[in-house]
């Protein structure tokens, strides 16, 4: 049975160069990995790799950018947030989990900016309608 694994790819040319650089991560703006959150579907799981932590955020409902988060030291247990969007020092991009960029979450402790994504890949609940 093949693999319900897949990465969602997209060009994110508003990368800063500069932010990539002082990060000390080798990778083109053009080629940064990115992920809207309205676009995906109640059920659909990604896997962010920060510097510092791997989390699981399960999609609740995409269009308000609701998840179910687990992962490293604040979200040891399943917790739902609001992605607020991929942030830098030139704002946030609402909505958006982009590679090179930190997330910032709104829990219901306040606020959590995480380190850098490194990496990060979408797993499609292909048990939903919706998911052909």
């Amino acid at each position: 049975m093949p693999s319900n694994k897949s990465t969602i790819v997209g060009s994110f040319t508003a990368v800063a160069p500069t932010v990539l650089a002082k990060a000390h991560i080798e990778l083109e703006p053009a080629h940064a990995r990115r992920v809207a959150l309205p676009s995906l579907s109640a059920g659909d799981v990604i896997t962010i790799n920060t510097r510092n932590t791997c989390y699981r955020m399960q999609v609740l409902d995409g269009s308000k950018r609701r998840v179910s988060i687990t992962g490293g030291l604040l979200f040891p247990n399943s917790t739902e947030v609001e992605v607020i969007g991929a942030s830098d020092d030139a704002g946030v991009r609402d909505g958006f989990v982009v590679e090179g960029l930190q997330l910032e979450l709104s829990t219901p402790r306040g606020p959590i900016l995480t380190s850098m994504v490194v990496t990060l890949s979408v797993d499609t609940d292909t048990t939903l309608p919706d998911h052909p």
